[in-house]
């Protein structure tokens, strides 16, 4: 059996490189939202919680998208 090509090697870590992100931005926005949006925890989410969190949530992929795209026009590779 050959050792991995140069290509898949580099997938292989751009996968894990986006497997971390998504772990680390997702573990982020629960902790942040969460102490923002419920002050006191109950068994249940009230619908204003609910609410807060879902916009709290929707900035911060807003505000990822914003610094993706001010990254990838810096670097050149945006449209």
């Amino acid at each position: 059996m050959g050792s991995p090509s140069d290509h898949q090697v580099i997938s292989q870590l751009q996968t894990e490189l986006q497997t971390a992100y998504l772990q680390e931005f997702y573990t982020t926005v629960r902790d942040k939202c969460f102490e923002k949006c419920v002050t006191k925890p109950s068994s249940s989410l009230g619908s204003s919680e609910q609410q807060c969190l879902a916009r709290c949530c929707d900035r911060y992929a807003e505000a990822t998208q914003v610094v993706m795209r001010a990254v990838l026009e810096q670097s050149g590779l945006g449209d």
